[in-house]
């Protein structure tokens, strides 16, 4: 049996972790303060002392998942900035997920990390500077739900397909494509090389 959380730190460290599991297994208000607790192993009350409520604690652990995301895994094995690199943390997507058909995620942009540094990169290869027109704004915001989608759904969809190992590649291939011509203000149908459906 894993001892208790003793001492301030241990146990907001261990209702972080409580909330970041359990975000991941369903939306945020049907997570009660008591399943939290007790996931973390520690009285109901602290999370009022520490965090003032459920609601706040659960922040944080969108921010932890956030966070753990954009700094990528410690092999460096993929990076956050690249395309689809979510489907790399199936935890952290489900929490977006379930948050956001919840209707409980008011701002996409503050937890997820990739969204502020793709603005101004893009921004910034589309010669506009560090501040990003309308134009790019709502071409990353395609891109981002573009991307999210894609992850959310490939482990439902591509099975339908049948790909072989090559088709799948070149089906990779074409979805990288497109992103890159949503965020660049490209030509799709030209970037993937298709012709477009009438």
């Amino acid at each position: 049996m894993n001892a208790k959380p003793r001492g301030a730190q241990q146990v907001k460290a261990a209702l972080v972790t409580a909330a970041v599991k359990l975000l991941g297994q369903r939306p945020p208000h049907q997570i009660s303060g008591r399943e939290l607790a007790e996931e973390a192993g520690v009285n109901y009350g602290l999370i009022h002392h520490y965090f003032g409520s459920k609601d706040i604690l659960l922040q944080a652990g969108l921010a932890d998942l956030a966070s753990s995301f954009a700094e990528g895994p410690t092999d460096e094995s993929w990076s956050s900035d690249e395309p689809f690199s979510i489907r790399h943390r199936l935890d952290y997507l489900r929490a977006l997920a379930f948050s956001s058909i919840s209707g409980e995620l008011e701002d996409l942009s503050t937890v997820h990390p990739v969204i502020e540094d793709s603005l101004k990169k893009v921004s910034f290869l589309r010669g506009k500077g560090q501040d990003p027109d309308e134009q790019t704004l709502t071409d990353v915001a395609v891109g981002t739900l573009f991307q999210l989608g894609w992850a959310l759904f490939e482990q439902r969809v591509l099975p339908g397909f049948a790909f072989n190992e090559e088709e799948n590649a070149e089906f990779e291939k074409r979805l990288r494509s497109t992103l890159r011509a949503i965020m660049l203000d490209g030509d799709v149908a030209k970037a993937t090389q298709a012709t477009p459906i009438p």
